[in-house]
């Protein structure tokens, strides 16, 4: 199966591939944050690669919570050929967005993560690319982390 495939399943599906734990939250909450096990984390078996939510005392939200985060941890360190990427950005929530981001790590690991030769995998701008990226938190912190790695400049976005 293919990294896309895997992205695109339905979380039920998606689930049926991964280990799910539940256990007690951390932090403030009162006594019901400390007697119900509703924190999930979820590994998917064949990467090893897991999210975790405990932000809510429902464990039915942050199990699709950490199974949205996994998406992202997925898109984020399993890798493809790189490709052009023909269609818009799509939104933060779109179900293509860990597509998306997949497709933008490819480019930039085989940059070496440089922006302007990512864009040019992908078939865009350096300035679009910036400004996709800048949408989600979670992408910049990333990108931060391996420019580092590579001692290349931390790129400041607004």
């Amino acid at each position: 199966m293919t990294r896309n495939e895997i992205l695109l399943l339905a979380d039920e599906e998606l689930a049926r591939l991964c280990r799910i734990d539940t256990f007690r939250g951390t932090g403030p909450g009162g006594q019901k944050r400390n007697k119900t096990e509703s924190a999930v984390r979820v590994t998917h078996r064949e990467s090893g690669l897991s999210a975790f939510d405990d932000q809510s005392r429902s464990q039915h939200l942050n199990r699709v919570r950490a199974l949205q985060k996994l998406r992202l941890e997925l898109a984020v360190n399993m890798r493809q050929v790189p490709q052009a990427w023909d269609k818009d950005c799509p939104g933060l929530n779109s179900r293509l967005y860990p597509c998306w981001l997949g497709t933008v790590f490819d480019a930039l690991q085989a940059a070496e993560f440089r922006l302007s030769d990512a864009a040019a995998l992908l078939g865009s701008s350096t300035g679009k690319l910036s400004r996709n990226i800048s949408r989600d938190p979670f992408v910049c912190q990333r990108v931060n982390q391996e420019r580092q790695k590579r001692g290349l400049p931390s790129l400041h976005w607004e």
